[in-house]
């Protein structure tokens, strides 16, 4: 049974609610191995949207897991759509779940906690619309100021003593095999340390920008060092190629979720934004250096990698927040000089 939960209440079965996306599920997964190590006969499973199924494929923490459809418009115009929705949610009760844990905290978690039947509804401390009135928030520990330290305090709550942090991201041989191909055809050998870098962030106001993107990759040529371009933004991807000077690894649109992260466990170090592939990075426990802009580095920088952050939040108005600047162009991302980011990179390079 989980401590310290009702010993008169064993728990057999747990359902984790994280639905979305790339980087917020990486940041669950420690969650998911604390638990699983710690009660290893606990049946484990996770409700997920389906296109971030992949991300917890291969997890060995998990008994299954339970992919619903994206919770919008579409689907709540589609008669079809509303009735497969509806039917997943019903098939929640059949698997009987003693506790329920909300990593997301919104209404579309809220609607599947509320549909598993589960006694116990927890969630982590920041619950929001409707999650607020059917899930208990388990309160944030004071020094809990990363993101996945505000998940694992839910975890805490059902472990008495959380394990080490673990990121389970598993990668098949194939997917190994096939990018160790992939690289070899771009001309890089994956036993030379190379660089992997992403460009493109959801929000433009987190971007770094193309003009320092393509010269970082030509700096790094002249230093010997090659760089692969690796993003799921094309456009962006084709205005970093377009200014490029130097051979480079364009990546972009030949991998799977899987494969990208194969790509970055043989980098030397991932260069990016406030973006997901960052924590898919240091999921795989790779160095990497995240160029931060609005974002608030010491709750959602790559996980323990705070030392590899540039930030130049001080070039940010007081008006400025995360999602929104107060300036044409964002003044804190064009702080960042292409020489710091150079430094950092041979440093680590050359500890390879």
């Amino acid at each position: 049974m989980l401590i310290p939960l009702v010993n008169s209440h064993p728990v057999r079965r747990i359902l984790i609610v994280k639905l979305s996306a790339i980087g917020d599920i990486l940041h669950a997964l420690p969650v998911s191995s604390a638990i699983g190590q710690t009660f290893p006969d606990v049946e484990l499973y996770w409700a997920v949207e389906e296109p971030f199924k992949t991300l917890l494929e291969g997890n060995p923490y998990l008994k299954g897991i339970i992919p619903f459809p994206k919770l919008n418009s579409k689907l709540l115009l589609s008669p079809e759509a509303r009735r497969d929705y509806l039917d997943r949610l019903h098939a929640l009760k059949a698997y009987q779940f003693d506790a329920v844990l909300d990593l997301q905290g919104l209404t579309k978690s809220a609607i599947i906690v509320r549909a598993s039947g589960a006694r116990l509804k927890l969630g982590y401390h920041w619950q929001r619309e409707l999650a607020k009135y059917i899930n208990t928030p388990v309160p944030r520990r004071p020094e809990s100021v990363h993101i996945v330290d505000q998940y694992l305090d839910v975890a805490q709550y059902v472990v008495e003593n959380l394990p080490k942090v673990t990121f389970p991201f598993h990668i098949s041989p194939e997917d190994d095999s096939a990018v160790l191909q992939l690289l070899k055809a771009e001309g890089i050998d994956p036993k030379r340390p190379f660089v992997s870098l992403n460009p493109a962030s959801a929000a433009v106001i987190k971007q770094w920008g193309t003009d320092h993107y393509a010269g970082l990759i030509n700096t790094l040529h002249a230093e010997g060092i090659p760089s692969v371009l690796v993003t799921a933004d094309r456009a962006v991807a084709e205005a970093v190629a377009a200014k490029v000077e130097v051979p480079f690894a364009n990546l972009v649109g030949k991998t799977s979720l899987k494969q990208l992260g194969a790509v970055l466990k043989h980098s030397a170090v991932h260069v990016c934004g406030d973006t997901g592939s960052g924590h898919l990075a240091t999921a795989l426990e790779r160095p990497v250096i995240s160029l931060i802009g609005p974002t608030d580095p010491d709750r959602a920088c790559p996980y323990g990698q705070r030392e590899n952050v540039i930030s130049h939040r001080e070039a940010c108005s007081a008006s400025c927040t995360w999602h929104k600047c107060a300036y044409a162009v964002p003044h804190c991302m064009q702080a960042i000089t292409e020489q710091e980011v150079v430094a950092k990179i041979l440093a680590i390079v050359k500890s390879c």
